[in-house]
């Protein structure tokens, strides 16, 4: 028997989420430190969706009722709220300098060569980049992530550090851990075209790619209307097929834009050095 929820339940305030939050600002105060009102803005940004992507009636609806708010929480998750965080770093954090610890020894400096290992590979990158969200929607673990709290939280994890080893030879802090332009373009590319394809077969396939959202033991008040007006466990496949193929895409192109603007900045910089250059030695 279904058991009808109130619209007052679409709001989770007490989600873990915010514990995150606060543990991530603990850290990133004594590690990284306040460094400017650009960087701390990212992180505020990023902080603020991932707390949006839980504690909303996005988060509530997302947890096994609308396939299609599934997408979008993890859409925030794998690819938002790591940029975000990765655009909130320093290039030169307070863990660098010597007025604190710097890791060198020990656990804490076995960890950072191991994450400074990891996250100096796109290959990597763009292979957990894509290949997460893949996994996580392969119709029994997606069923079983939505089903299972503690298999939640493990899918939670995967994404947010997929998404930054994704991001990261894009806009590592360190000019020298960016990749080349062109081969960044070449990696945003055919990310968007594995997100292409991803969002093609969940739109079109006749296999339900998450049966947890098929038929769910409780329904929301606004699952009741949204059915009746047409909002079907197909149409929300297809539209959250939809979701994982346009806006991923989109964000993807303007990732591109930057690069180019980057690109084109660093040259044009270079033939102003040049012309100085050249206008001196004439000088002399």
């Amino acid at each position: 028997m279904i058991e009808l929820l109130s619209d007052k339940e679409l709001w989770n305030w007490w989600s873990p989420a915010w514990l995150v939050v606060v543990c991530v600002v603990m850290l990133y105060s004594r590690c990284i430190g306040w460094v400017t009102v650009q960087k701390t803005a990212w992180l505020i940004a990023g902080l603020s969706i991932f707390v949006f992507a839980f504690v909303s009636p996005l988060g509530v609806l997302a947890d096994g009722f609308l396939f299609s708010a599934h997408m979008i929480q993890h859409l925030l998750l794998l690819l938002v709220v790591p940029l975000c965080l990765v655009l909130s770093l320093p290039r030169n954090p307070a863990w660098q300098s010597g007025n604190t610890f710097t890791f060198k020894t020990g656990i804490l400096g076995v960890l950072r060569k191991t994450v400074g290992f990891l996250v100096s590979s796109p290959k990597l990158g763009w292979l957990l980049g894509l290949g997460t969200m893949w996994f996580w929607h392969v119709p029994s673990l997606c069923s079983a992530a939505t089903e299972s709290q503690l298999l939640g939280f493990a899918r939670t994890a995967s994404f947010l550090v997929a998404g930054i080893l994704f991001w990261w030879p894009i806009y590592a802090p360190s000019k020298a851990a960016r990749m080349p332009a062109s081969n960044a373009v070449v990696y945003l590319f055919s990310a968007c075209l594995g997100c292409t394809l991803l969002g093609i077969y969940i739109t079109f396939t006749a296999i339900t790619v998450c049966p947890a959202f098929a038929s769910p033991e409780e329904r929301l008040a606004i699952m009741t209307a949204l059915h009746d007006a047409g909002m079907t466990a197909p149409v929300d496949q297809q539209l959250g097929g939809l979701l994982m193929w346009v806006p991923p895409c989109s964000l993807y192109v303007a990732a591109i834009m930057s690069v180019f603007c980057r690109w084109y900045s660093v040259e044009d910089r270079g033939a102003v050095d040049l012309s100085v250059s050249g206008a001196t030695e004439a000088g002399r």
